[in-house]
Protein backbone atom coordinates (compact mmCIF):
# COMPACT_ATOMS: atom_id res chain seq x y z
CA UNK A 1 0.00 0.00 0.00
CA UNK A 2 2.89 2.49 0.75
CA UNK A 3 5.03 1.68 -2.56
CA UNK A 4 1.46 2.54 -4.52
CA UNK A 5 1.01 5.57 -2.67
CA UNK A 6 4.61 6.84 -3.63
CA UNK A 7 4.34 5.53 -7.07
CA UNK A 8 0.82 8.16 -7.05
CA UNK A 9 2.75 10.34 -5.44
CA UNK A 10 5.59 10.54 -8.18
CA UNK A 11 2.96 10.31 -10.84
CA UNK A 12 1.10 13.50 -9.22
CA UNK A 13 4.37 15.29 -9.31
CA UNK A 14 5.61 14.55 -12.48
CA UNK A 15 2.23 16.13 -13.78
CA UNK A 16 2.41 18.97 -12.32
CA UNK A 17 5.74 19.59 -13.02
CA UNK A 18 5.31 18.94 -16.74
CA UNK A 19 2.14 21.76 -16.11
CA UNK A 20 4.21 24.15 -14.57
CA UNK A 21 6.82 23.99 -16.84
CA UNK A 22 4.57 24.21 -19.93
CA UNK A 23 3.22 27.50 -18.43
CA UNK A 24 6.51 29.08 -17.57
CA UNK A 25 7.73 28.18 -20.59
CA UNK A 26 4.46 30.19 -22.27
CA UNK A 27 4.59 32.82 -19.87
CA UNK A 28 0.98 32.33 -19.27
CA UNK A 29 0.36 34.29 -15.84
CA UNK A 30 -1.89 31.10 -14.17
CA UNK A 31 -2.52 28.76 -11.13
CA UNK A 32 0.70 26.35 -12.16
CA UNK A 33 2.92 29.33 -12.27
CA UNK A 34 5.24 29.82 -9.28
CA UNK A 35 2.63 26.93 -7.76
CA UNK A 36 4.21 26.23 -4.05
CA UNK A 37 2.13 24.95 -0.57
CA UNK A 38 1.63 28.95 0.10
CA UNK A 39 -0.64 29.48 -2.81
CA UNK A 40 -2.55 26.32 -1.40
CA UNK A 41 -2.90 27.37 1.81
CA UNK A 42 -3.57 30.78 1.43
CA UNK A 43 -3.40 33.42 4.14
CA UNK A 44 -3.00 30.40 6.80
CA UNK A 45 1.14 29.95 5.23
CA UNK A 46 2.45 32.11 7.34
CA UNK A 47 0.86 30.59 10.53
CA UNK A 48 2.30 27.32 9.48
CA UNK A 49 5.83 28.80 9.11
CA UNK A 50 5.79 30.58 12.53
CA UNK A 51 4.03 27.60 14.54
CA UNK A 52 8.13 26.13 14.92
CA UNK A 53 9.82 28.40 18.07
CA UNK A 54 13.03 27.44 16.83
CA UNK A 55 14.73 29.33 14.48
CA UNK A 56 16.52 27.07 12.26
CA UNK A 57 13.34 24.89 11.76
CA UNK A 58 11.81 27.84 10.71
CA UNK A 59 13.59 28.37 8.00
CA UNK A 60 13.56 24.95 7.09
CA UNK A 61 9.52 25.05 6.90
CA UNK A 62 9.69 28.42 5.50
CA UNK A 63 11.75 26.70 2.45
CA UNK A 64 9.42 24.15 2.46
CA UNK A 65 6.49 26.08 2.15
CA UNK A 66 6.72 29.24 0.40
CA UNK A 67 9.42 28.42 -1.70
CA UNK A 68 10.05 24.51 -2.96
CA UNK A 69 7.49 24.11 -5.54
CA UNK A 70 4.71 22.17 -4.93
CA UNK A 71 6.22 19.15 -7.29
CA UNK A 72 8.85 19.42 -5.17
CA UNK A 73 7.62 18.78 -2.21
CA UNK A 74 5.50 15.58 -3.66
CA UNK A 75 8.64 14.35 -5.09
CA UNK A 76 9.53 14.22 -1.08
CA UNK A 77 6.52 12.99 -0.22
CA UNK A 78 6.84 10.02 -3.01
CA UNK A 79 9.72 9.14 -1.73
CA UNK A 80 9.60 8.97 1.96
CA UNK A 81 6.31 6.65 0.99
CA UNK A 82 8.16 4.67 -1.24
CA UNK A 83 11.04 3.82 1.34
CA UNK A 84 8.10 3.30 4.10
CA UNK A 85 7.06 0.80 1.46
CA UNK A 86 10.49 -0.66 0.94
CA UNK A 87 11.07 -1.42 4.59
CA UNK A 88 8.10 -2.81 5.30
CA UNK A 89 8.32 -5.52 2.38
CA UNK A 90 11.67 -5.96 3.84
CA UNK A 91 10.39 -6.85 7.54
CA UNK A 92 7.65 -8.53 6.55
Amino acid sequence: MWTRMGIWCLLVAFFVWVFSSVSSFMQADNFWVGLTLAHLLGKSANAVVTAIPFAAAENIVHFLVVELPLYGVILGVATVFLAVGLYMKVRS
